[in-house]
């Protein structure tokens, strides 16, 4: 039974303590590049935000302005009549710059739902690899605290453990092999 037991000791697998902050950091700076993601299409957004409003400004009102201008009676005094077309022009301009900022909060919104799926699977993988590196760590710990314990009750050095556990390896393994060749006889036999 202490043998068994040593053997199951010996074998844990070995991470340093390490591992987990390092990978607690870089959790950490995951979070903040999502955060940084975010910000990213939001501010790439409010530029294109800003280039449409520039454009019903500068480009396409002007350029209603100048075509009603065109179907306009000769006998119509331009400047007397403008605040009436103006009022007619308005909703045309307004639901041109809707339609197009529409389009573009639609965009950005599809891109930071894809970009906090993405994140979601990221931090549960996370979290769940950091489970499994706090545990090594932890049986790590519990590793080398049964192994001081089992050194100071049989004053037995854990290089010795280590020779032992092989030999038991090495032992069990053989008898694998002869039992598997016992077998194979009698079924041999049998037949």
């Amino acid at each position: 039974m202490l043998s068994l037991t040593l053997l199951v000791i010996v074998s844990c697998a070995s991470i340093p303590a390490s591992t987990s902050t390092l990978s607690k950091e870089i959790i950490k700076e995951a979070d903040g590049m999502h955060q940084l993601n975010i910000s990213l299409v939001n501010q790439l957004y409010a530029e294109r935000e800003q280039r449409i409003n520039d454009f019903i400004t500068y480009q396409y009102t002007p350029a209603l302005l100048v075509n009603y201008q065109k179907l306009l009676p000769d006998s119509i005094d331009y400047k007397t009549e403008l605040p009436n077309i103006l009022k007619s022009i308005v909703p045309v301009i307004n639901k041109k710059r809707d339609s197009l900022q529409g389009i573009l909060s639609k965009e950005q919104k599809t891109i930071i739902d894809q970009l906090n799926s993405s994140y979601t699977s990221y931090t549960n993988s996370s979290a769940a690899l950091q489970g499994l590196i706090d545990s090594a760590v932890k049986l790590k710990a519990s590793e080398s605290n049964a192994l001081t314990a089992l050194e100071n009750l049989t004053g037995v050095s854990s290089g010795t453990v280590s020779n032992i556990e092989s030999k038991l390896e090495k032992l069990l393994t053989e008898s694998g092999t002869t039992i598997d060749q016992l077998l194979q006889i009698t079924n041999s036999l049998k037949q």
